[in-house]
Formats: structure tokens, sequence, C-alpha cells
């Protein structure tokens, strides 16, 4: 009988440890999979800000591109705000709005020759 009960034990104890072993590498795994989770929710959030549209603003008689923040130069243009029709000037001279590259240069293209 008492064979039996150290046979239990002997089980119960290999079989406790192997468990609280699989347990912690499953949450170790866990975590590092947590970590990825933020790392790419934090770079996809600075590509969202990145990706925020552009400004179009009169800067000493030309258009200059900036990012969404309305602050940081995208690209400096040797397009003259007095070239563009009337509308349009009025536009870029209280920051005209555009929301994609596409757009960005197909206006460019439009209004740079």
């Amino acid at each position: 009988m008492r064979r039996i009960y150290y046979g239990i034990g002997i089980f119960l104890v290999i079989f406790l440890s192997t468990a609280g072993f699989y347990g912690s590498y499953r949450i170790s795994q866990l975590k590092g999979q947590v970590q990825e989770l933020k790392a790419s929710h934090a770079l996809e959030a600075e590509n969202q800000t990145l990706d925020a549209g552009f400004y179009l603003k009169d800067d000493n008689g030309k258009v200059h591109v900036y990012r969404g923040d309305g602050e940081t130069v995208y690209e400096y243009t040797n397009i003259q705000v007095s070239s563009l029709p009337e509308a349009v000037q009025r536009e870029v001279e209280e920051g005209k709005y555009i929301k994609s590259e596409v757009e960005l240069y197909s206006f460019l293209e439009n209004y740079s020759s």
C-alpha cells in the first residue's frame, strides 16, 4: 500500500512540476507577444501621425508643403502663389489641406509648370 501512495505522490510531484514549467513557459510567450503588439501599435500610431495629410501654405509668395502637423516642412516648391487661380490662392493663404500624397503630387504636377 505504501508503494501505491509513493507512486501517486511521485506522479503528482512530476505532474505539478511539469504543469508549473509549462505555465511559466506560456506566460513568457504571452509577455513576448504583448510586447510585440505594443511595439507594432506604437509604430502604427507613429505612421498615422506621419500620414495625417499635408498643408499647402504661402511662404514669401511661394507654395510650401507642410506635414499634417502644419509645422514640419515636407517640401519646398517654386510655385508662385500669384500664378494660381484666385480661389486656390485664398485656400493656400489659409493653409490648404490635402489628405494624401497622391492628391498632393497631382496638385503640384498641375500647378508647377
